[in-house]
C-alpha cells in the first residue's frame, strides 16, 4: 500500500490562507470603478459625498447633548446641590461636544422647582440622551463614528451610575 501524502502544517496552511486573502483583498478594486465610456480604465474615485446621513446624525446629536449640556448648567446654576453632579454632567457633554468639533456654548436658562424635582429632571433629561446616543451608534452608516456615539452613552450610562 502506498504511503498516503504528507500534510500540510498548520503553518504553512495558516501563511497560505494569508497572502491568498491579502492577494484578493489587492485585486478587489476597492475604491475603484469604472468610467462612463472607458473601455476598462479604472478610475480611483476619491470624492467624498457632501452630505451623507452621518453628517445629519452627527448634528443631530451635537444638537441633544447641546440641550443636555444647557440643562446641566442651568441646574447647576439654580440649585447648588446639585452643582457637583451638574459640573461633571457639564464637562462630559462638552467633552463629547469637542469630539464633533462642534461649539460648547451653553444657553443658560431656568430650573425652577424643588431641588429633588430640578435632579429628578436632570437625571431623566441624560437617561434620554443615553437612549438617543445608544440608537445614532446603531443608525451610524460609519463604524467609527458607531463606537463613538457608543462611547458617550457609555459615559452618560456611567454618570447616571454614580450620581444614583
Amino acid at each position: 500500500m502506498p504511503s498516503p501524502p504528507p500534510r500540510a502544517s498548520r503553518r504553512a496552511v495558516l501563511t497560505g490562507g494569508t497572502v491568498v486573502g491579502a492577494a484578493l483583498l489587492a485585486t478587489a478594486g476597492c475604491g475603484v470603478r469604472q468610467t462612463e465610456g472607458s473601455a476598462g480604465a479604472a478610475v480611483l474615485d476619491t470624492t467624498a459625498p457632501a452630505v451623507d446621513a452621518d453628517t445629519d446624525l452627527v448634528e443631530a446629536v451635537a444638537g441633544q447633548l447641546t440641550t443636555a449640556l444647557d440643562l446641566a448648567v442651568a441646574t447647576g446654576a439654580a440649585v447648588p446641590a446639585l452643582r457637583p453632579l451638574s459640573r461633571r454632567l457639564a464637562s462630559l457633554h462638552r467633552a463629547h461636544l469637542g469630539e464633533l468639533s462642534r461649539p460648547d456654548d451653553d444657553a443658560g436658562g431656568k430650573v425652577k422647582g424643588s431641588p429633588e424635582t430640578a435632579k429628578a429632571r436632570l437625571l431623566r433629561a441624560e437617561q434620554k440622551l443615553q437612549r438617543e446616543l445608544v440608537q445614532a451608534a446603531l443608525d451610524a452608516e460609519s463604524g467609527a463614528l458607531a463606537q463613538v456615539f457608543a462611547s458617550m452613552a457609555a459615559a452618560v450610562a456611567q454618570e447616571l451610575a454614580v450620581s444614583g
